[in-house]
């Protein structure tokens, strides 16, 4: 069953008799689904724009790396190769060593320290042929 109860506006429109029109009435339910699909689908979007509007109003690059600001922490780091290609916030994730961070989709690498009185930040760049 769609948005509209077709069985029952069949045999209306049989009693009435007008079934011609059955087949305009078939076309418009198809015309209100392809419209609700389209609400859903620039809903998404809107969503996705919305979530990277506040990223970018909350994201510190700081050596060769993007920290997003929540709370007054950081949080991070993110790949800044796959931030200022795609705009997307993909989290680097620890490699053999706790220091070193690299980017599950573009295999970007940045080195990590933490002191006491600051969260962690990246030190350098290590290329990948390291």
């Amino acid at each position: 069953m769609g948005i509209l109860d077709l069985n029952n506006i069949k045999e209306a429109l049989q009693i009435a008799g007008k079934i011609e029109f059955y087949p305009q009435i078939l076309e418009m339910q198809e015309k209100l689904l392809d419209q609700h699909k389209r609400i859903s689908d620039l809903e998404a979007e809107k969503k996705g724009l919305v979530e990277k509007l506040e990223i970018q109003g909350s994201i510190l690059f700081e050596n060769n790396a993007y920290w997003i600001e929540k709370s007054g922490k950081k949080d991070g780091p993110y790949c800044s190769c796959c931030w200022d290609d795609q705009k997307k916030p993909i989290r680097m994730h620890p490699c053999g060593n706790p220091a070193v961070y690299e980017c599950p989709k573009c295999k970007s690498r940045v080195v990590v320290y933490s002191s006491r009185d600051n969260p962690p930040r990246a030190a350098q760049f290590i290329p990948d042929y390291m």
